[in-house]
C-alpha cells in the first residue's frame, strides 16, 4: 500500500440510504414527484409518480451519487430533476472530509467487477445487501491524491467516450451502406423484372415440432431450427438441436437450398438461408425455390424495407404479431428475366455483405478494446499504480 493510503470500510467513508418501497396504489400515472426505479436508468422511459411528502434524504437531485443494488447493478451519477428513488437504489452520501464523490463513483465502477467475481461465474441477476456493501474494503488515499486520480480518469474516459462514439458511428455507416445498396438494387433497378407471389416461385410451408415428451424424436439425424438459430448475417446455427429419423417422420423437411423467415413474435420478419436439409419449428416459414430462382436472391430481397413492410401489413396484430402461411405465401418478390442477372446481383451483395461484416468485426474489436482500457485504468487507479 502506498504511503498515506489507508484501508477503510465503506461505512466509514459514506452513508448508504435506501429508497422507499411502494405499493401499487402509491404509484400514480401523474403526480408531484417522479419515482426513479432501476429500469429508468436504462431503457425504461415509463415513469410512475407520487404525491407523498417524504423526509429529505429520500429524494435525490442532480449530481447525487446513486447505486442500483438489484438486477441492473452498479453506480450512477443522477443527471435529472429532483425525484423520489425506489427501494432497489441507494443514495450514496460521502463524508467530504474523507473521500471525494467522483473518486467514490470510480471506485464503485471498479468494484462492480469484483462483486461479479465474488457472486460466481455466469451470474446474470446480481444483488448485494446493504450490510455486505458497507463491509466492503476501500483503500483511501489523501484527498489531494484522490482528486489527482479523478482528473486522470475523467480525462481518459472523456477521450474513450468520444472514441467509442466515433467507432459506433462508423459501425452504423457500414450497415447503412449495405442497406442503401440493397434498397437501390431491389427498388431502382427492377426495370423489366416480373412480380410473383412466393407460392409461384417455390414450395412454401410452415414448420412443426414433434412431441417433446418423446425424446426418441430428437437426435443428430437432421437439424431442427428455431428463431434463436438465425445469425445476424443470415446464416443458421445447425448445431443447437436436431431430430432423429423417428422425429423427422413427424416433421416437415425443408430441402436445401431454402429461404427461412420467422413468422411470429418479436423477431417476425427475421430472415435466413439454409444450405443443407433441415427442419424448423412452427414459428418459421420456409420457401424452397424452383431451379430458376436463386434462394439467396430471394433472401436478400426479403431483407428490404419493401418486403418487410409487406410482412407487417399482412401480420395479425394480436398479443404477438403473426403472419400465417397463406398470407406469407401470397407475399410478392420481383425477379429479373434471367438467372444470370440473379447470379450477378447475388455476387455483388455477397461481396458487399462480406466487406460489411469485416468492418463490423474490426469495429466490435475496437469497442471491446475501449472497454478493456477502462477496466485497466480503474484497476491501476485503485491498486496504487496510477
Amino acid at each position: 500500500m502506498k504511503v498515506g493510503w489507508r484501508k477503510r470500510k465503506l461505512r466509514e467513508v459514506c452513508e448508504l440510504i435506501n429508497g422507499r418501497a411502494y405499493s401499487k396504489q402509491e404509484l400514480l400515472t401523474e403526480g408531484k414527484y417522479p419515482v426513479l426505479r432501476v429500469g429508468n436508468f436504462f431503457t425504461n422511459d415509463h415513469w410512475y409518480y407520487s404525491d407523498l411528502e417524504l423526509e429529505e434524504k429520500k429524494y435525490c437531485d442532480f449530481g447525487d451519487l446513486l447505486y442500483a443494488w438489484s438486477a441492473s447493478f452498479g453506480p450512477r451519477m443522477w443527471t435529472g430533476e429532483k425525484v423520489i428513488f425506489h427501494y432497489h437504489i441507494w443514495k450514496v452520501v460521502p463524508d467530504a472530509q474523507l473521500i471525494d464523490q467522483k473518486f467514490l463513483f470510480h471506485f464503485f465502477q471498479w468494484d462492480v467487477e469484483q462483486i461479479k467475481q465474488d457472486s460466481g461465474a455466469g451470474t446474470t441477476m446480481l444483488h448485494v445487501s446493504k450490510g455486505s456493501m458497507e463491509d466492503r474494503d476501500i483503500v483511501v488515499p489523501p484527498l489531494h491524491e484522490q482528486r489527482r486520480i479523478v482528473a486522470i480518469l475523467d480525462e481518459a474516459f472523456e477521450g474513450a467516450v468520444a472514441a467509442k462514439a466515433n467507432v459506433e458511428k462508423n459501425l452504423q455507416s457500414a450497415r447503412t451502406l449495405f442497406e442503401s445498396q440493397l434498397q437501390s438494387i431491389f427498388t431502382e433497378r427492377r426495370v423489366g423484372w416480373i412480380e410473383k407471389r412466393l407460392e409461384q416461385i417455390g414450395t412454401t410451408q410452415t414448420g412443426s415440432t414433434p412431441k417433446t415428451s418423446d425424446r426418441g424424436n430428437y437426435g443428430n439425424f437432421i437439424p431442427f431450427l428455431k428463431p434463436a438459430d438465425f445469425n445476424q448475417n443470415g446464416s443458421l446455427d445447425y448445431k443447437r438441436d436436431g431430430l432423429s429419423e423417428q422425429g423427422l417422420r413427424q416433421a416437415r423437411k425443408v430441402p436445401a437450398p431454402s429461404v427461412l423467415m420467422v413468422c411470429i413474435g418479436a423477431t417476425i420478419g427475421k430472415c435466413g438461408y439454409s444450405d443443407r436439409d433441415a427442419t424448423t419449428n412452427q414459428q418459421i416459414n420456409s420457401l424452397t425455390p424452383v431451379d430458376e430462382v436463386l434462394h439467396k436472391f430471394v433472401y436478400y430481397q426479403m431483407l428490404t424495407e419493401d418486403f418487410q413492410q409487406q410482412v407487417r401489413l399482412n401480420s395479425a396484430q394480436t398479443t404477438l404479431p403473426i403472419i400465417n402461411k397463406s398470407k406469407w405465401s401470397a407475399l410478392t418478390a420481383w425477379l429479373p428475366q434471367t438467372l444470370r442477372e440473379q447470379e450477378r446481383i447475388v455476387a455483388e451483395l455477397d461481396a458487399l455483405a462480406a466487406e460489411t461484416q469485416r468492418l463490423e468485426s474490426i469495429y466490435r474489436r475496437k469497442l471491446v478494446a475501449l472497454d478493456e482500457l477502462k477496466k485497466s485504468l480503474l484497476h491501476q487507479a485503485f491498486t496504487g499504480q496510477l
